[in-house]
């Protein structure tokens, strides 16, 4: 793992967030979510397409007080912010059984196509390896190449179909011994 991931999965945890420049020019915030995001979240979510919605829920959702809490109090829960301070898109990633956890990302239809998506599905991975995730995996609607291609940037991920949804797994190298320093003290005890 590259020293700068690291490092800006530090300030991911201890919240003060990375400013991230995407591929059309643009930048957003990325940072960990908070409670206090529920109504930005909602928010986002209204502005995305249906297909968008279907697409990382395999259904449309009602944006209820406790669907939008279960969203932000997953393990990690990780929103970008445009330099308007709204909230653009949303990446969880959520402890399953054992060492394992489920990745998924949403993100706004007007910032699609950047590179956001892939940045936080990094990020991601980049933080389940820093607290001893042994696997990472996504569920998606058959045909979806995204996270397939965006995992193998991580090593070889595994693919799988069933019952109408494809699955890719990567399996991640053994946890750190010892977090590093700068995690701090909130990290280590997670």
């Amino acid at each position: 793992m590259k020293q700068t991931r690291l490092a800006e999965s530090a300030h991911l945890f201890s919240g003060s967030g990375v400013t991230t420049r995407l591929r059309d020019g643009r930048s957003v915030t990325i940072r960990a979510a908070t409670p206090r995001d529920a109504g930005d979240v909602s928010a986002m979510h209204v502005r995305c397409s249906t297909e968008t919605v279907r697409h990382r829920y395999h259904s449309v959702p009602s944006m209820t007080g406790r669907f939008l809490s279960q969203l932000l109090g997953t393990d990690i829960a990780l929103v970008a912010q445009a330099p308007n301070r709204a909230v653009v898109a949303l990446a969880n990633l959520g402890r399953d059984d054992g060492d394992a956890g489920e990745l998924a990302v949403i993100v706004e239809d007007a910032w699609q196509r950047a590179g956001l998506g892939a940045t936080l599905l990094d990020q991601l991975v980049s933080m389940a390896r820093l607290v001893g995730y042994r696997e990472v995996y996504t569920v998606g609607l058959p045909g979806s190449q995204w996270y397939r291609r965006t995992l193998e940037r991580h090593g070889r991920a595994r693919f799988e179909r069933s019952d109408g949804y494809d699955a890719m797994r990567l399996a991640l190298s053994a946890p750190l011994a010892r977090l590093p320093a700068e995690l701090g003290a909130t990290t280590a005890a997670a």
